[in-house]
């Protein structure tokens, strides 16, 4: 029997993409593999202040992951910052993504204001470190371009694009072209969610179904802005849905609203595409446009409300078998995206 180890940093009560990533893989090993075993392995992460970020390095780095109970350990593959710390003969890394704030990140709107000359020698030494423990990998994978591309600019480490399945892949449905925009995503402020609320207010034919959870504060701005633009009865913040409800919204939608800062990757995307609907993001929101330019299944909008609304009217407008002929590349792009092609990449050739 085969051990694999499959290794994630772990925001607690935090739940997302990155989360439905490993589990999917350890199961996808325990399932399609015969003779190998895999099994999820996970430390809380914090990134502030700056110095913890070096302790979360360090926890990984003292893991010894090369016995359990005696018996061999034979493959560990590190996925985000900082699991791929972990020293072992047999890594691979799958990155879904570094630090972030290290790298694009920094110096921009989603990083701290005031940095001490402490925290920015922090930093540079974390980069450091960065490369040198992904240099350590036997292979290096990213879960996309968008990743990959961030890895060779900042680090000169070239790696290969490897996309994972959408958890939902199996269950989606697509169904009839609704009345509504639907938009899944963690509440967040890089998922710019209020940029669909404000898109509103210049398009009166369209509605939206905003799905997600996450930051009660930035749900509170949305909800707030909903009320003063006076957008109740056609905008409806749902906050979590269970699965069944999800896919009855993404099924009857219209088309899915998808455009966070520079993406690493998007399941919503993947799956608005599998359940047929086009796909309408902006142009800074990384992996996500270029699922549109790949495709052409959808529309790129610049990133204000006024350049989204002009995208929705056209929508709202256009009859139900455009939709679907828009929607059609897509939906064969989403279906070649399976758990054998990764599996055969980063698993079975270090067995």
């Amino acid at each position: 029997m085969k051990r694999v180890a499959v290794l994630h940093a772990q925001v607690p009560f935090q739940w997302g993409g990155a989360e439905a990533l490993v589990e999917g893989l350890v199961k996808a090993i325990n399932r399609e593999l015969l003779g190998v075993r895999a099994e999820l392995v996970q430390l809380p992460f914090k990134w502030y202040p700056e110095e913890q970020i070096l302790a979360d390095i360090m926890a990984w780095r003292l893991l010894d992951l090369s016995q359990s109970c005696g018996e061999p350990i034979d493959l560990v593959i590190g996925t985000k910052f900082p699991s791929y710390a972990v020293k072992h003969a047999k890594k691979v890394l799958w990155l879904v993504h570094q630090h972030r704030v290290l790298y694009d990140l920094e110096g921009g709107e989603y990083d701290r204001l005031i940095l001490s000359a402490q925290d920015l020698a922090i930093r540079n030494k974390i980069r450091e470190v960065d490369a040198m423990l992904i240099g350590e990998s036997k292979g290096i994978y990213t879960i996309s371009h968008t990743v990959s591309e961030r890895l060779l600019r900042f680090n000169r480490i070239a790696s290969k694009p490897l996309a994972p399945p959408s958890p939902l892949a199996d269950k989606i449905n697509p169904g009839a072209y609704g009345d509504y925009i639907v938009c899944i995503a963690r509440i967040n402020r890089l998922k710019r969610q209020h940029l669909l609320v404000e898109a509103l207010v210049h398009c009166s034919r369209a509605k939206a179904i905003i799905i997600g959870h996450g930051d009660d504060v930035y749900r509170a701005e949305l909800e707030e802005r909903i009320k003063s633009l006076q957008l109740q009865q056609r905008c409806q913040l749902v906050g979590f849905a269970e699965e069944k409800v999800l896919l009855n919204y993404l099924s009857g939608a219209r088309a899915v609203f998808y455009a966070p800062h520079d993406e690493d990757y998007g399941y919503a995307a993947v799956e608005g595409f599998l359940a047929q609907k086009p796909l309408i993001t902006c142009a800074d929101s990384g992996e996500v446009r270029r699922f549109v330019e790949v495709t052409q299944s959808g529309w790129v909008a610049e990133s204000d409300p006024l350049s989204i609304s002009n995208v929705l009217e056209k929508v709202m407008l256009m009859p139900d078998k455009d939709l679907h002929r828009v929607a059609s590349a897509g939906y064969a792009m989403a279906k070649t995206v399976n758990w054998k092609n990764v599996l055969e990449e980063i698993v079975v050739p270090f067995l």
